[in-house]
């Protein structure tokens, strides 16, 4: 959807204040914004709660911090910014306004044997599906089963944890084993719960910070020193569980960072954290309609009692395709598109399938619409896969980042787009271009949608737009 208001919007609107994480990582807290809720800020700014995403100073939620006077934890030890790394999950207390970090919290990781390593896009760690995408840095070489690693990232869905960094170590950390993902199947006669495929038993665990009644559907963060079975745990006795990821029960401005784990009819839930979309909100890179489980957002605007009010809401990862099915492979959950090469597109129990009831029903040259994210080695992860014929139907649809702009040519997610032959460009407000113009615009990054017709071996370029 365009927006032709919102660059301006942005510009002129406070920057957004990210919520704290209440025990996640195993951080202090002081008052909120407002006093009455999570962390504070140095002067009572507030949190940012997201992924790092670059240095100078540090990176999160697409907001430089300055760190010359700040304190940076991992693992409740004191560190410098030298062991931070792109795409670990951080807390940043201090000021918003004057991009200052007072304090650098790393969210904890999940840690311990590598149990299986299915495929190219899927580790299996403390029973939890690590999924490995385009953004995912990995360190000391690929992981094999039986390896020590260190998964940071988000919880995306029961049992998934999508990975930003992963670092294979020759050294345990202390303690050990460390779980985080939504909690299920809590007994709270054993004092027993389940993540993923891993049973947790807290009998002699810290959970002070932990609230009464169930935690399922509550994400988690569990430690111990003893796990059953190597490299396959199938219980963890946990020494300190608390609540992971971002909580905070009322604070003036948020900003929220993850995957959508369930839909409701008055919007969303990201991680634990409930958000509702009123007539007012804002949509960035994406429609309402857009909102999948599995789907990346930011979402922004104030919470209250624990229900953060969207002001806006920003869509990560918005990969679409549209195009006839080239080749169905079962076996292997992927199947890959007719004038789309070098794409795979990896079906999961994440994937909701309309007109067809899962990837056997389908064949070539079946035509399909698909709403993804990205996967390794140009492969995408599909959320939404959409049945829209049984025959061929020669349009083809291309929406993604910009990997590289040479001349007139554009590589989006491995698939050259010659723009030579283009005669409609369009900007974010849909209004006609140039071709210069779009180029210039296009750079390393940008999110563009293409269109064509497939005929023969290649596509026949139409239309190109950005999209915001």
């Amino acid at each position: 959807m365009k927006h032709p208001t919102l660059k301006r919007w942005l510009l002129c609107a406070p920057l957004a204040l990210a919520l704290a994480a209440c025990g996640g990582g195993g951080s202090d807290s002081g008052g909120g914004i407002d006093g009455t809720g999570g962390g504070g800020g140095v002067d009572g700014t507030g949190m940012a709660f997201g992924t790092i995403t670059g240095f100078g100073s540090v990176f999160v939620n697409g907001i430089e911090f300055s760190t010359s006077n700040s304190t940076i934890r991992l693992d409740d030890n004191s560190v410098s910014q030298a062991d931070l790394r792109v795409g670990m999950v951080v807390r940043v207390d201090g000021s918003i306004d004057n991009r200052t970090a007072a304090t650098i919290t790393v969210d904890d990781a999940v840690k311990g044997r590598v149990e299986n390593v299915l495929d190219a896009n899927r580790l299996v760690v403390m029973g939890q599906t690590v999924l490995i995408d385009n953004q995912t840095r990995v360190a000391n070489g690929a992981p094999a089963i039986n390896d020590y690693v260190e998964v940071h990232g988000l919880p995306s869905a029961d049992g998934v944890v999508t990975a930003g960094y992963i670092e294979r170590k020759t050294t345990p950390a202390t303690p050990p084993f460390v779980v985080k993902g939504f909690a299920r199947n809590h007994d709270t006669t054993a004092r027993t719960f389940v993540v993923g495929t891993l049973t947790v038993n807290y009998a002699a665990a810290t959970v002070n910070d932990m609230p009464a009644g169930s935690w399922n559907g509550l994400v988690i963060d569990a430690k111990g020193s003893t796990c059953a079975g190597q490299p396959v745990c199938g219980t963890l006795t946990a020494s300190k569980v608390e609540p992971g990821g971002a909580v905070v029960v009322n604070i003036a401005k948020a900003e929220v960072e993850g995957f959508v784990s369930s839909l409701n009819a008055n919007g969303f839930v990201i991680g634990s954290q409930t958000v509702v979309i009123g007539s007012g909100t804002l949509f960035e890179g994406g429609l309402r309609e857009d909102i999948l489980v599995g789907s990346k957002l930011e979402a922004e605007g104030p919470i209250s009692n624990g229900v953060l009010n969207a002001v806006k809401v920003s869509f990560r990862d918005n990969l679409r395709f549209e195009a006839d099915v080239a080749s169905v492979n079962t076996a292997n959950g992927t199947l890959t598109l007719a004038g789309l090469p070098g794409i795979t597109v990896q079906v999961s129990s994440l994937t909701e399938f309309d007109n067809v009831g899962s990837l056997a029903g389908l064949a070539a040259p079946n035509h399909v619409r698909i709403k993804a994210r990205p996967g390794a080695n140009n492969s995408i992860l599909a959320l939404e896969l959409e049945l829209r014929s049984t025959s061929s139907d020669s349009r083809v649809i291309l929406q993604g980042p910009v990997a590289a702009a040479t001349g007139n040519t554009l590589t989006i997610l491995g698939v050259a787009v010659d723009t030579s032959a283009i005669s409609q460009f369009r900007d974010i407000a849909d209004a006609a271009i140039s071709r210069a113009a779009f180029l210039a615009a296009a750079t390393p990054g940008t999110l563009v949608k293409a269109r064509g017709d497939h005929s023969g071996g290649g596509v026949a370029w139409s239309e190109i737009e950005l999209e915001d």
